[in-house]
């Protein structure tokens, strides 16, 4: 035990150490708070600029063929845009009008049936405007209709202004809300488990091509190694992945008057606390199973460039593993026959059953169940790891194939069976 927290306080430090480490740091901090607080900035900015006001609306001109509607419109209007008037304008004149940006247009047709609206161009924001005048006149042409009838002025306004208010009772998860933060979570989750077990295999590897392993495995047990590796490398990914979100939560808060509208970033900041524990539990869980098996493949490395080599099937399938995520994640079906398998197998329940926690509907006992298999999991794939490490560091020559990997551990499971 003191000397794998040997291994660990030296590698630690070595990562502590890495000027790329720090550098990617503190360049995500300085972005994230770039990304939570540029925009405020520029928005008072903007502010400062028109006075502290609003900028004054466009305004909406009108021509019609029937005049009744045209005050109506003029009066519903003047509440969302200031509204100018177009008498004696034809079409053209119109149409130039809006051509040089000074405003809108609504042209009503004699019919009073249908209208035509000018825009300047068509912008994301700028969908929403057709439908207004079209609700207005909808609107308009229900009263005339009733107002012909033998109604009175009250049962009309009773009529026109019926809403219905529906109430929505959510008895599972609104994954409308939870989307974006699970979707960030398992980015981050995904990325360090691919990075920093990577960075296990490199070290090992380099370690081993430098014949420095040599020593290190005659000054110090090859459990002690490994493990101590690779709890530095989950130490570090851990570290950086926590700077990461306390810092944005701060600048968040910092910023949250500008960002309070915002329903997404809102429901970002808004997660659970329940959430964060599971993620830390599922990180720490899911590194280390990952972690170990880079770091056994990667032991039977004679040079870096062979890293790759050796742990491409397990990259291949932590990759296969992400995709079945971010194709159920992102179709809304966490609760699939397919995501409830890959929530009980090891190499896949740390994303698997995070997802279905944050987005789906999995019962305690199930939650449980798939922890208690991903744990004894990743100590067995510990102990196997280590052996794999202890027969791997001193062995030279052509890199052994897979099946020649898989054939070791089945020899190293029978002989502490036999012990």
């Amino acid at each position: 035990m003191r000397q794998m927290w040997q291994v660990f306080r030296f590698e630690f430090g070595i990562y502590l150490k890495n000027k790329i480490f720090l550098g990617l740091t503190i360049f995500f901090i300085v972005a994230i708070a770039g990304l939570l607080t540029v925009p405020n900035i520029l928005s008072k900015i903007d502010q400062g600029g028109t006075g502290g006001g609003d900028p004054a609306p466009l305004p909406v001109l009108i021509v019609s063929g029937d005049d009744s509607a045209v005050p109506f419109l003029n009066d519903s209007l003047s509440h969302v845009f200031s509204v100018a008037s177009a008498l004696g304008k034809t079409q053209e004149q119109l149409e130039e009008f809006v051509r040089s940006g000074q405003g809108y247009a609504v042209i009503l047709q004699p019919d009073g049936l249908s209208f035509k609206y000018l825009v300047p161009n068509i912008t994301l924001y700028d969908s929403s405007q057709p439908q207004i005048a079209q609700a207005l006149l909808d609107r308009y042409q229900r009263q005339a209709i009733l107002q012909s009838s033998d109604l009175s002025e009250e049962e009309i306004d009773d009529i026109m202004n019926a809403v219905v208010v529906p109430e929505t009772i959510n008895l599972g998860t609104d994954q409308t809300m939870n989307f974006l933060y699970t979707y960030i979570l398992i980015m981050l989750l995904y990325m360090a488990i691919l990075l920093y077990g990577q960075l296990v295999a490199q070290n090992v590897a380099a370690e081993k091509s430098s014949r420095a392993m040599e020593l290190l495995v005659t000054a110090s047990r090859p459990d002690s190694l490994i493990f101590g590796k690779v709890l530095a490398a989950g130490s570090a990914g851990f570290a950086q992945m926590f700077s990461l979100l306390l810092s944005a939560f701060l600048f968040y808060n910092i910023n949250i008057s500008y960002w309070q509208g915002n329903m997404f970033v809102a429901s970002l900041f808004g997660m659970p606390f329940s959430i964060m524990l599971y993620i830390i539990l599922f990180f720490v869980l899911g590194f280390f199973m990952y972690g170990f098996l880079y770091a056994a493949l990667a032991s039977f490395a004679n040079r870096s460039e062979d890293v790759n080599t050796l742990s491409m099937p397990v990259t291949f399938l932590f990759l296969a593993v992400f995709f079945i995520i971010m194709f159920s994640l992102n179709s809304g079906t966490v609760d699939s026959t397919l995501m409830k398998i890959c929530s009980y197998i090891p190499l896949s329940s740390p994303m698997a059953m995070f997802t279905r926690i944050a987005m789906g509907s999995v019962p305690p006992l199930g939650i449980a169940i798939s922890v208690v298999l991903l744990a004894a999991s990743t100590v067995g794939v510990g102990y196997v790891s280590a052996g794999l490490y202890r027969m791997g560091v001193l062995l030279y020559g052509k890199p052994p194939r897979f099946s020649e990997i898989l054939k070791l551990t089945t020899r190293l499971r029978e002989q502490r069976e036999r012990r």
